[in-house]
Order: C-alpha cells, then sequence, then structure tokens
C-alpha cells in the first residue's frame, strides 16, 4: 500500500485526495525518511550553510563554535541534528536506493548521501567533536541495555 492510502492521525494523509507528492502532509513525510533512517528534512540545508559560512570567512567557524557554546537554542538545535546522524545510517538509505529507486535517480541518491556525509563533517567542526568519528557500541554495552545485536544502532563512542 502507498503511503498515501495511510489513514495516519486525524487528518487524512494528503491535504488534496486528488494531488500529487506537493500535498503529502508531514506525518507520512516523516515517517518514510525515518523508516529509510536518512532522516533528510532534519538535516537538509545544514551543511550547505555551515559550507557557505565557513568558506566565506575562515573565522566564522570560530564564530559558530562561541555560539554553538553561548547561545541555548543554537546548542540544542545543533546537538538534536546530531542526535539524527546518530540513529541515521546513510548505508541504509542506499540500500533502499538500489531496490526501490529507479536507476537513472540514483545519482540525486549519491548526491544527498555526499552531502549527509559532508553535513555530519560540519556539525562536528561548529560543535567541537571534529576529531571524533561514529562507531558502533562495543558488544558489552549492547548487552548491558538488551540491544538486539539484528537491530541497527549507531551512537557516538568518543574515540579519537
Amino acid at each position: 500500500m502507498e503511503y498515501g492510502g495511510l489513514n495516519i492521525g486525524i487528518h487524512p494523509s494528503k491535504k488534496n485526495l486528488g494531488g500529487g507528492i506537493e500535498s503529502v502532509r508531514a506525518i507520512p513525510w516523516i515517517i518514510v525518511w525515518t523508516q529509510t533512517r536518512f532522516h533528510l528534512p532534519m538535516w537538509l540545508g545544514f551543511g550547505t550553510t555551515f559550507k557557505h559560512v565557513i568558506e566565506k570567512d575562515v573565522r566564522n567557524l570560530h564564530m559558530l563554535q562561541e555560539m554553538y557554546n553561548e547561545w541555548h537554542f543554537f546548542r540544542v538545535t545543533i546537538d538534536l541534528v546530531e542526535m539524527t546522524f546518530a540513529k541515521g545510517d546513510s548505508g541504509i538509505a542506499a540500500l533502499y536506493d538500489k531496490f526501490l529507486v529507479f536507476e537513472d535517480l540514483w545519482s540525486f541518491g549519491e548526491r544527498s548521501r555526499s552531502n549527509y556525509e559532508e553535513t555530519k563533517k560540519h556539525i562536528l567542526q561548529v560543535n567541537l567533536y571534529a576529531g571524533y568519528h561514529f562507531h558502533p557500541l562495543p558488544q558489552f554495552v549492547l548487552d548491558i541495555i538488551g540491544h538486539s545485536p539484528s537491530m541497527p544502532l549507531k551512537l557516538f563512542s568518543f574515540r579519537k
């Protein structure tokens, strides 16, 4: 069944039942991006904006880091985007592309995944974790929290 045909919440999934993708409400749109582990609506635009600001003047990176340290709203926003990357997995999104997307559209997914990685890099520069990387949690931690090894889980494990 297409997501547009699902009855999610108190409203129909489309604002205009005869409309196309532009009439899809936010709830099914977010569900799809969450299912693919790509979370596009959460991070899209941050990387391009940070890249532009930093390339314009390298001192702007320091300004963004100061904003992160001193402005509560900015810090929480960046932390939420960072959390999105901790829950995301561009590899799973690539698998969805491979099996569900027409081959002539694969380049769009490749560009999006490249943007995803670049955005992650810029977020880590701004919140001063630039030397750290996303690593799977060690097995003993997964055992403690009762996590099934068949379920994908990536969080920060702060190692250089």
